[in-house]
């Protein structure tokens, strides 16, 4: 029968219905998925040793003649089978436990390639249970040994050496299984790549390979920048003129001066709100770097021109706090705020103002007409669909800036966020308080368990207020607390009634309180290293000195990487080394959650690898300017 990329993997000679079930746990069902399913590694063992060699090196592959096999019974009914092999150099035995079969299934004065490595018990020198493999005379017909061999994703009961097995069968037809979509735009055809990826010759095919598989998977992504760039160009925004003198005014009546990368984030921002053109724009920042200043800048331009703003935040505590902010950024200016944090709540008929919501107004059916500039704070807490919704609701698009928690690497910002403009601000602006100082102290659990050895904040809390804290005012929260309560102690902490805050990660983002200065972190092994800046990021809000203590719990002796990740967040303070840190040590997927965020699962690729990402997006511009057929090519490149 003749092999298909759509054929189902049980028409391969072999494979029925329990080696089905196997491989569609690995999500692999037909021909094609077989083929794209990719080595993760390689066993090289293309370097063949002689007798002697091996001897000395203590491990590798060589190449011998067996010539004999004897199998005996031990008094524990265990079998040991000894393999006396030979090459012109040496002779040596080999010990095998309980496989006994082998004195049918091996074959003497044959030639045989083995793999494996000496244990040296006292004086004495053993080989036990090396791999073996029939010498076919050339690598290419070898399976496993002596050459390079892939190494794939498994599952229980299908090894790497089973599925080498298998593919091997479909070895030859790959040229006629697979159609390369694109071939006039890379140097290596689809095909070929598969060819080279799962039987390569020598490194360089692999290398060959995987820069042809992993622009594939940037072409994906290039094609999903490029198509929203192009559908934004065919969008129609109301144009915001720049306010120059109500913003210069605004400006001026700030206690602080704006950093430069403010005043540059802030005009670009007012420049693309000028345009027809849909502004789509992500504001790039530290933790107290200042971003919702900026976007206070353009929401007040907004307003003016006679338009109205939301700001969407994540939570019903950032949202109450950012009206709170607003309503003293705006005092006195004239500019209605609306507070929509319930499903229940209706806006206003009013146009000209500004909403502060929760993700609860996605289900309100009417937004004013006159909307025109989107702000959503942490881009990561939102879903594609709920910054679409804002496009179906209004007979225009309005113009959106969203706004980072934390600093995001260039690398991410260009793969996914590559079909928005980026504006950075790395440099914090320094804040005058003149007032009594506060301090956090924050645990990771708020209540003990039989399980965990760490601190918590109702138990710590009774502690501090007795032993410490008795004649300063102290007070505590936690996530479980209703949001009225929990705005209620944040406003009463911030108005100084508490000079100490005791509390889970829960004030983590969005918190401001100008005048806290110290911020201890207790079990801080329990925190990752973004929540670790963030919660740092928490103090550190005037020009006031402040201290930030990570305190390790006894847990951390068993855990190295959590000691490493303290001892750089001890001596890194950007945001952005941190963001940059995080990535390189757990990935992508692990750090921002590849299913909330829209990261894909890189196969081959590298989320580093921007110059593919480059190629890849030049050559999905050409595509969709050319070819109609655009479904088909995402069908057939390798995924």
């Amino acid at each position: 029968m003749l092999l298909t990329a759509d054929s189902k993997i049980t028409e391969i000679k072999g494979i029925g219905e329990s080696l089905e079930t196997k491989f569609s746990r690995l999500n692999i069902h037909t021909i094609k998925d077989l083929l794209f399913h990719v080595p993760i590694k390689y066993q090289d063992s293309s370097h063949l040793l002689s007798i002697e060699e091996f001897l000395l090196k203590g491990e590798g592959t060589f190449l011998a003649e067996i010539v004999d096999i004897k199998t005996f019974r031990t008094r524990s009914r265990k079998t040991i089978t000894t393999v006396k092999v030979k090459d012109d150099t040496k002779k040596i035995d080999l010990t095998y436990f309980n496989q006994s079969y082998l004195s049918k299934a091996l074959i003497k004065n044959e030639i045989y390639l083995f793999d494996g490595k000496i244990t040296i018990k006292g004086s004495k020198r053993n080989i036990y249970n090396p791999k073996y493999e029939l010498f076919k005379g050339e690598k290419e017909k070898q399976t496993n040994l002596g050459k390079l061999a892939p190494i794939y994703p498994e599952t229980e009961g299908l090894t790497s050496n089973m599925i080498r097995k298998i593919l091997k069968a479909v070895k030859a037809d790959i040229p006629e299984i697979i159609s390369d979509p694109i071939p006039s735009y890379t140097d290596t055809s689809l095909e070929d790549a598969l060819f080279k990826i799962h039987f390569p010759k020598d490194s360089n095919d692999i290398l060959v390979a995987r820069e042809r598989l992993a622009f594939d998977e940037m072409l994906r992504i290039a094609f999903k920048i490029e198509q929203e760039i192009q559908e934004r160009s065919t969008q129609e925004a109301l144009s915001i003129k720049t306010n120059s003198r109500i913003l210069n005014e605004f400006i001026k009546s700030l206690p602080y001066k704006l950093t430069d990368d403010q005043n540059k984030s802030l005009e670009v921002i007012l420049k693309e709100l000028n345009n027809k053109t849909p502004m789509n724009r992500l504001l790039n920042g530290d933790v107290g770097s200042g971003k919702t200043i900026v976007a206070a800048g353009a929401i007040l331009n907004t307003i003016k021109n006679g338009f109205s703003s939301i700001l969407l935040a994540p939570t019903t505590v950032l949202a109450k706090q950012h009206y709170d902010t607003f309503k003293e950024l705006f005092k006195g200016l004239h500019i209605p705020i609306e507070l929509c944090i319930s499903s229940e709540q209706n806006i206003s008929d009013a146009n000209n103002k500004l909403i502060i919501a929760t993700h609860s107004i996605l289900y309100n059916k009417e937004l004013p007409t006159d909307l025109d500039l989107v702000i959503i704070d942490e881009q990561h807490r939102f879903g594609v669909e709920q910054r679409k919704y804002f496009l179906e609701k209004l007979p225009h698009t309005p113009h959106h800036l969203t706004m980072t928690a934390t600093p995001i690497p260039r690398s991410l910002t260009e793969i996914f966020f590559g079909n928005m403009d980026v504006s950075e601000i790395r440099v914090k602006p320094t804040k005058t308080s003149g007032m009594k100082e506060q301090a956090f102290i924050i645990y990771p659990l708020i209540e003990e368990t039989d399980v965990s050895v760490a601190k918590t904040v109702l138990a710590s809390f009774e502690e501090l207020k007795k032993k410490y804290f008795t004649v300063i005012p102290i007070t505590y929260l936690h996530g479980r607390m209703k949001d009225t309560q929990k705005n209620k102690i944040l406003n009463d902490f911030k108005k100084k009634k508490y000079n100490v805050l005791v509390s889970t990660s829960v004030i983590e983002v969005g918190i401001d309180i100008p005048d806290a200065t110290i911020m201890i972190i207790e079990n801080a092994e329990r925190f990752g290293l973004a929540q670790l800046h963030q919660l740092r990021g928490r103090v550190g809000r005037s020009d006031k000195q402040s201290y930030c203590y990570a305190i390790p719990g006894v847990e951390v002796e068993k855990d190295s990487k959590a000691e490493e990740r303290l001892k750089y967040f001890s001596k890194h303070s950007s945001g952005f080394d941190v963001a940059e840190y995080d990535l390189q040590s757990r990935g992508p997927g692990e750090v921002y959650g590849i299913a909330q965020s829209g990261i894909p699962n890189f196969k081959v690729a590298s989320i580093h690898d921007l110059d593919t990402l480059k190629k890849a997006r030049s050559v999905a511009k050409r595509l969709l300017k050319s070819d109609n057929h655009i479904e088909n090519i995402l069908e057939n490149i390798f995924r």
